[in-house]
């Protein structure tokens, strides 16, 4: 009677344990390595952006809400009505903005004084360059302001062959600038006396006639 009972647990038992790992399973299944790094993966990918303007905008907005609540109690504390509250809460931001300095206008002024001061070094080079390019020292001013020099500098450095060659692209397209010599005629521009006739003089009204400048 009793190994009628105990077979018949075991035969309700086994199954059960069968299906929870058979026999030395005992537990869970152990995890495949591959599995649990493909699924850090996605957790780390699916983790969200952090969006540090936005963050930005929220503590700017926080900072301002408080500012705002600081200066209402303070001008409460002085027995200001609401108006007056109000007018001397925008006249203390009004302040307080003069006397932030600007930084974009600080960084744009700093902008064009380097590129006045690049542009003042760049017609000093060109003009030492009269003489090996043949234009007269006082055509170069002319020259130079023709000239496309807009890719002679990188970095506020001066590349001397790209400002020769921007000089030069000039004289091809009017090679009237270049010196005239002696033996040459008289088709290129010419400054003060000849020691000729004054037709072939030319003058800076003259210059600045024929180009428009």
């Amino acid at each position: 009677m009793l190994l009628s009972k105990y077979n018949g647990f075991l035969q309700r038992f086994m199954p059960l344990m069968e299906g929870d790992g058979g026999a030395g399973g005992g537990g869970t299944t152990p995890a495949n390595p591959q599995q649990t790094a493909a699924q850090q993966t996605q957790q780390q990918a699916q983790s969200p952006a952090v969006d540090y303007d936005k963050i930005q905008k929220m503590l700017d907005g926080t900072l301002s809400a408080k500012e705002d609540t600081a200066l209402k109690a303070y001008f409460k504390q002085q027995g200001l009505s609401q108006e007056e509250m109000d007018q001397a809460i925008a006249a203390f931001k009004a302040q307080k903005a003069q006397n932030t300095p600007d930084i974009t206008a600080i960084q744009q002024q700093a902008a064009q004084a380097q590129q006045i001061a690049l542009n003042a070094q760049i017609e000093k080079e060109a003009l030492l360059m009269c003489s090996e390019i043949g234009v007269d020292i006082k055509t170069m001013p002319y020259l130079i302001k023709m000239a496309d020099m807009k890719d002679v500098a990188e970095d506020g450095k001066i590349n001397n062959e790209k400002l020769k060659a921007a000089l030069e692209q000039v004289l091809k397209d009017v090679p009237q600038l270049k010196a005239q010599t002696p033996g040459e005629g008289g088709n290129g521009f010419k400054f003060g006396a000849s020691g000729g006739s004054g037709d072939n003089k030319a003058t800076d009204d003259q210059l600045k006639a024929a180009f428009g400048l």
